[in-house]
C-alpha cells in the first residue's frame, strides 16, 4: 500500500531508544534479519498471482511450434498476442478468438487463448501441487469450408499423463467447458499438448485454481471481494429517485445508493460511449490513448498509438491481481476484432449485438455467471444497452411507469422521454434479478458493486438548435455538451468487510443517513478505475491512471479533493466545467450547428453559460458583451490545463531581409487541426478541418532567429502538405530532422517531417522550415538510430541536399 494510505500514529522516543547499547544490537541482528528474511518471503508469496493464469505465463513457457504469423487468415475474429507480450517471433501463440455462436442475437464470444496448429505443444513452469484447471476449448479447421475436426488434448505432468480430453465429436466455433484436478510434481512442469492431424484448438482462459490454498485475493473468512461494474447506457442521473427524482422508477438502485458512496453531481468524460467507456476504464482521456473522440472506426495509426505505450486499464490490473475478468455486454467497442474497438484484456467476452432482445439475455448470463463464481474472486463488467435509443421497453414496465408517475406529469412528457422512463424501470427490474441473485448465493455483502453511465440523453427542447449527426432528432447524444448529455449516476457499495474498517468522518457521518457517504461537488468517471482499486489495495505502482482517488480521503484523511475543472469529449468537440461556468469548444471545420435538421445552419465555434445563474445552459454567453470577461478566463483555463496531449507541427519563418516582407503560408494537416498558437500580428484563416493559411507582413530587424509558429493535430497522423511564398515567390522549404530541401512540398511526407527534437539550425534557418515533433504518437529514437541519423545527415551534406 502507498504511504499516502497508511493512517499516521504519534510516537514519543527516548534517549535510550534513540542509542541503543551496541551489546542488545548484536543480540537483537540475527532476530531482525530472520524477521526481514521472513517479510521478504512472504512478500514474495503475496505477489505470486492467483490463479496461475497460462496465457500470462506464456511469454516464460516453451512453444514447440513457434507462431509468428497468422494461420488461419480465413477467420479474421482474432488479436495477436496483446495481453501475453510475447516477441513478433511468437504472437501468434496468443489470441483472442471471437466464436459467432448465436447468429440471431449476434452473440459474438471472445476468450483469451492460447493457441494450438497441429502438433503444437506448451510447458510451463509453475510451483507444484493440486491445482483446479478450468478451461473453455474451440476449433476451427484448417480452411474455411472443412466440415469435420478432431484431435486430443493432453496434458502432462513431466512424463505424467494427468488428463486426456478426445475433442474428435466436437462442433465447430463453439465453446466448450474443461475441468480437471491436477497434481503437478515436484519438477514443476505442465506441458499441453495437442495431437491433431488438421485441426486448429484454442484453448480459452486457461486458469489452474491451487486447491490447497483456502483464501485468495482479497478474501476475508473464504468469502471472495469481487467487483461488479454496471454501466447503463444513456443513464441520466436527474432521472434516479436517488439524484432527486420524485417518482422511483429506479426504486432497487436507489434502495442500493442509500448504503453506498455516493457521488452527487458525477459526470462522464466522453459525450457517447466509445470516448466515456475508454476514459474510465483507463482513468485518461480518449484521445490521449490515442483512440480520438470522432468516430466509431479505430484507424491503424490509432492502434498503433494505444497498443504501442505501457495502457493500465481495469481489466489488466484485475487481471494480475488475480481476478477472473469478464465482461457481458453490448458494446463492440471492447472487441479489437470489429476495427471498432479494443482488447483490454478481459479473459472472457460475452456480447450480443441485438437491440432490444440483448436486456434479459445479458442479465441472464451475468446471473449464470456470478453463480458459478461465488467461491472465485471476479471482476464483472455488466453493461446493459437499455435505455439506449430506440427506447423500446416491454409493455409490463411502461404500466409500471404509468403507475408511478402522475399522470399529469407523464403526458408533460413527450413520447421518447416517456418511453425512456419505461426504460429505466426495465433496467432497474433486470439489475434487481442479478442482486436478488447475489443475496440468494451468499455473496451480496462482500460484492463491491458500482452503479454509473456512460453518458447521458438530450431531451431538452431548448437545446434543439444543435448539430444532430447520426439521430436526425435532438432525442440522443453525442452531440452536444449540456449537462443532460454527461451528467450520469455514479455510486459504489463496498464490501462489508471494507465499509467496517473505515475511520473517517465521511463514515461516521454516514451513520446518520443510513450508511450513505456522500461526496459533494462536482467529479468525474476519471476517478472510477483509481477509487475503486484504492478501496482494495490493488492500485499498482507506478500506473498511468490519472484521475483522483477518492478511497484516500474516505478512508484516511476526511478532506475529499475537489475536481475543479471536468473535461468531457464529443465529436470534434470539448467542453471544460467549472461549478460556475461550462465552456464548449468546437475543433475548426466542425463549427457548423443548425437548428432542425433541415434547417439553415450557422457557425457556433464557442458556448459559455453561467451556471449559478444559468444552470439549464440557455443563455449562451460566448458572442455578447456581458460574456466577455467570462469568456476569456475560461478560454485562459482551457488552454493553461492542456487536458490533450498532441502532436505539433512546428514552423519557423525566417527574418525579413527585405525591405518589406509579405509572407503568405498555406498548410493542409494529415491529423486536422486542433488547435494552433501564433502571435497577433499573423492574420489567420482556416477554411476546413485540415487546411489553414496565414499572412504575416513584416519589415527587417535586428532579430536573427525566426518566428516559431504551432499548429497542434487532433489525430496523431504525421503528415501534412506545406507551401510558403515571400512577396510572391515561392521559396524553398526545409523539412524534418534533417532539413531536407524542396521547391514545392510533396504530399507524402511521414517519414521525413517528423523530427523528436528541435533540428539543429532550426531557430536561425534562412528559408522556411517545417516538422512534426511527434509529442504524441511517439518517435523516440533508440541510440544505434540516432547514430545512424547523424551518418545519413552527413551524407545528405556532401549530396548538397542540406545546407547549413
Amino acid at each position: 500500500m502507498d504511504d499516502g494510505n497508511l493512517k499516521r500514529k504519534n510516537f514519543s522516543c527516548s534517549s535510550e531508544t534513540r542509542f541503543p547499547n551496541w551489546f542488545h544490537m548484536r543480540a537483537t541482528l540475527p532476530f531482525a534479519l530472520t524477521i526481514c528474511f521472513c517479510l521478504f518471503s512472504c512478500l514474495n508469496k503475496s505477489e505470486r498471482r492467483f490463479p496461475v493464469d497460462l496465457v500470462l505465463e506464456l511469454r516464460n513457457a516453451k512453444s514447440k511450434i513457434s507462431i509468428s504469423k497468422d494461420l488461419l487468415p480465413y477467420h479474421w475474429k482474432k488479436n495477436p498476442g496483446r495481453q501475453s507480450n510475447l516477441p513478433l517471433s511468437r504472437k501468434w501463440e496468443n489470441t483472442q478468438i471471437t466464436f459467432n455462436t448465436d447468429k440471431e442475437i449476434f452473440l459474438n464470444h471472445s476468450l483469451d487463448s492460447l493457441f494450438f496448429p497441429p502438433g503444437q505443444e506448451y510447458e510451463f513452469k509453475i510451483p507444484s501441487g493440486h491445482y483446479e484447471f478450468s478451461s473453455l476449448v474451440g476449433l476451427l479447421g484448417g480452411t474455411e469450408f472443412q466440415t469435420q475436426v478432431s484431435g486430443k488434448l493432453k496434458i502432462y505432468s513431466g512424463e505424467n499423463l494427468l488428463q486426456e480430453w478426445d475433442l474428435s465429436q466436437s462442433p465447430k466455433e463453439r465453446w466448450i467447458s474443461k475441468k480437471a484436478v491436477l497434481d503437478v510434481g515436484a519438477l514443476g512442469s505442465l506441458r499441453l499438448v495437442w495431437e491433431s492431424l488438421d485441426s486448429y484448438l484454442f484453448v480459452g482462459e486457461p486458469l489452474l485454481y491451487p486447491i490447497e490454498k483456502s483464501t485468495s485475493v482479497n478474501q476475508k473468512d473464504g468469502k471472495p471481494k469481487s467487483v461488479i461494474l454496471i454501466v447503463i447506457d444513456s443513464a441520466r442521473k436527474d432521472f434516479f429517485g436517488s439524484y432527486g427524482y420524485p417518482y422511483s422508477v429506479t426504486p432497487v438502485m436507489d434502495k442500493m445508493a442509500k448504503e453506498s458512496v455516493f457521488f452527487e453531481n458525477p459526470f462522464a468524460n466522453g459525450n457517447w460511449t466509445k470516448p466515456s467507456m475508454m476514459s474510465f476504464f483507463h482513468s485518461e482521456y480518449s484521445s490521449n490513448l490515442g483512440l480520438g473522440n470522432s468516430w466509431f472506426s479505430t484507424k491503424p495509426y490509432q492502434r498503433k498509438v494505444y497498443y504501442g505505450k505501457k495502457r493500465d486499464n481495469l481489466a489488466k490490473t484485475f487481471r494480475e491481481a488475480g481476478y477472473f475478468t469478464q465482461t457481458i455486454m453490448n458494446n463492440v467497442f471492447f472487441l479489437d476484432y470489429t476495427t471498432v474497438g479494443l482488447d483490454l484484456g478481459f479473459h472472457n467476452s460475452f456480447q450480443v449485438g441485438m437491440d432490444i432482445v440483448d436486456t434479459e439475455v445479458l442479465t441472464n448470463k451475468a446471473i449464470q455467471f456470478v453463480s458459478e463464481y461465488k467461491n472465485k474472486p471476479y471482476f464483472l463488467h455488466f453493461n446493459l444497452n437499455t435505455p439506449h435509443a430506440s427506447y423500446s421497453p416491454p409493455p409490463e414496465d411502461m404500466t409500471a411507469v404509468r403507475s408511478i408517475v402522475p399522470s399529469d406529469v407523464f403526458y408533460k412528457y413527450e413520447s421518447p422521454v416517456q418511453r425512456y422512463l419505461g426504460e429505466m424501470h426495465y433496467t432497474d427490474r433486470e439489475i434487481g434479478r442479478l442482486i436478488e441473485t447475489l443475496k440468494k448465493e451468499g455473496t451480496y455483502e462482500e460484492t463491491m458493486i458500482i452503479i454509473t453511465g456512460d453518458h447521458g440523453e438530450l431531451f431538452s427542447a431548448h437545446h434543439d438548435y444543435s448539430y444532430h449527426f447520426i439521430m436526425q432528432t435532438r432525442f440522443g447524444h453525442g452531440e452536444t455538451h449540456y449537462d443532460e448529455e454527461i451528467n450520469v449516476p455514479y455510486f459504489i457499495k463496498l464490501p462489508k468487510s471494507v465499509r467496517e474498517n473505515l475511520d473517517s468522518n465521511l463514515a461516521r457521518e454516514s451513520e446518520s443517513s443510513g450508511g450513505q457517504i456522500r461526496i459533494p461537488g462536482q467529479s468525474s468517471l476519471l476517478s472510477l478505475a483509481p477509487t475503486i482499486l484504492g478501496f482494495l489495495d490493488l492500485l499498482p505502482k507506478n500506473s498511468t491512471y490519472q484521475g483522483v482517488n477518492y478511497s484516500s480521503c474516505i478512508r484516511i484523511t476526511n478532506i475529499c479533493p475537489k475536481e475543479k475543472f471536468i473535461y468531457t469529449e464529443g465529436r470534434m468537440s470539448e467542453s471544460v466545467r467549472t461549478e460556475n461556468y461550462k465552456y464548449i469548444r468546437r475543433y475548426p471545420g466542425f463549427t457548423t450547428v443548425r437548428r432542425t435538421s433541415a434547417g439553415e445552419p450557422h457557425t457556433m465555434a464557442e458556448e459559455l453559460y453561467d451556471l449559478k445563474k444559468d444552470p439549464e445552459e440557455k443563455n449562451n454567453l460566448s458572442p455578447i458583451p456581458e460574456g466577455e470577461s467570462l469568456l476569456q478566463t475560461a478560454r485562459n483555463d482551457f488552454r493553461r490545463e492542456n487536458f490533450l496531449k498532441r502532436n505539433n507541427i512546428r514552423i519557423i519563418i525566417p527574418p525579413c531581409s527585405e525591405s518589406i516582407c509579405r509572407d503568405y503560408l498555406s498548410l493542409n494537416v494529415q491529423g486536422s487541426i486542433y488547435d494552433w498558437e501564433v502571435s497577433d500580428a499573423i492574420q489567420l484563416n482556416s477554411g476546413s478541418a485540415k487546411t489553414i493559411s496565414l499572412l504575416k507582413e513584416s519589415k527587417p530587424s535586428k532579430v536573427t532567429q525566426g518566428e516559431e509558429l504551432v499548429f497542434k493535430t487532433v489525430n496523431p497522423e504525421l503528415g501534412a502538405f506545406f507551401s510558403f511564398s515571400r512577396n510572391g515567390k515561392t521559396i524553398p522549404v526545409r523539412f524534418g530532422r534533417y532539413g531536407l530541401e524542396y521547391q514545392r512540398s510533396i504530399t507524402h511526407l511521414e517519414d521525413l517531417i517528423v523530427s523528436e527534437r528541435q533540428p539543429d539550425g532550426f531557430p536561425s534557418s534562412p528559408l522556411p522550415w517545417v516538422y512534426n515533433d511527434g509529442a504524441f504518437s511517439g518517435t523516440r529514437e533508440s541510440e544505434v538510430q540516432r547514430e545512424m541519423g547523424k551518418e545519413v545527415k552527413k551524407i545528405l551534406e556532401t549530396w548538397g541536399y542540406i545546407h547549413e
